[in-house]
């Protein structure tokens, strides 16, 4: 297809996306494709995409350093990275003397202000980082979920981490770990639970570019019944 603005134009016709506001959370497992899916969606809108810019955007505001908020990415705060933090990358006056559960919530929080705050600017899509939590209260806001059969997440990481099939497995398990411990500890849901999300889909079965057609067509259909 080819899009132009807030439109999608296939062999079928042409469909036009409303004018509101259209939020779009997407949740990934590793190896999916999610991250590539999101922007594939975001550029298919011509709206902003955010994956790691939260990270950079969040850092600004805190005045804290970016680095600090790599390492606590998508992940609760061990003794060992709290004391690393603190040592490399925290001001004196900044996160010294918190306890390492403070310091988590307040890394957390300073994300969760930013995906607000972007979210408030209009239309964009948001990958990971508790954001379909953050953003659940808000109007018109789609949260999606993108997971796909282990074989093809190990081909697809093999692939581009250049690792053998052990270790592309070994990678995916550890990722999804930890991404389910993050999400699970600040929303106290379930990371991969289907009724935290309007649609999940098995990129496995559609490739990246149907994943994405798939998204656009049902935000297309849901926003024409509301």
């Amino acid at each position: 297809h080819e899009v132009y603005k807030n439109c999608i134009l296939n062999n079928e016709g042409v469909f036009y996306m409303t004018e509101q506001t259209t939020i779009i959370t997407i949740g990934r497992q590793f190896g999916s494709g999610g991250h590539e899916i999101a922007k594939g969606v975001a550029e298919a809108l011509s709206i902003p995409f955010y994956d790691k810019e939260i990270i950079v955007e969040a850092a600004k505001k805190s005045g804290l350093n970016e680095n600090l908020f790599k390492k606590a990415d998508e992940r609760t705060v061990s003794s060992f990275l709290y004391s690393v933090a603190l040592g490399a990358y925290a001001p004196a006056t900044a996160l010294s003397g918190m306890s390492m559960m403070n310091m988590n919530e307040t890394i957390f929080q300073i994300q969760s202000n930013v995906i607000s705050e972007l979210a408030e600017k209009g239309s964009c899509v948001f990958v990971g980082r508790c954001a379909d939590y953050v953003l659940q209260d808000k109007p018109n806001s789609f949260h999606l979920f993108v997971y796909a059969d282990l074989p093809k997440r190990i081909e697809r990481v093999q692939r581009i981490y250049k690792l053998d099939a052990e270790k592309a497995e070994g990678l995916i398990e550890k990722t999804d770990k930890k991404r389910a411990h993050f999400y699970n500890y600040y929303t106290g849901q379930k990371w991969n639970a289907v009724e935290n999300y309007d649609l999940c889909i098995n990129s496995a079965k559609l490739g990246v570019a149907g994943s994405v057609e798939t998204i656009l067509s049902y935000i297309r259909l849901a926003q024409q019944d509301r």
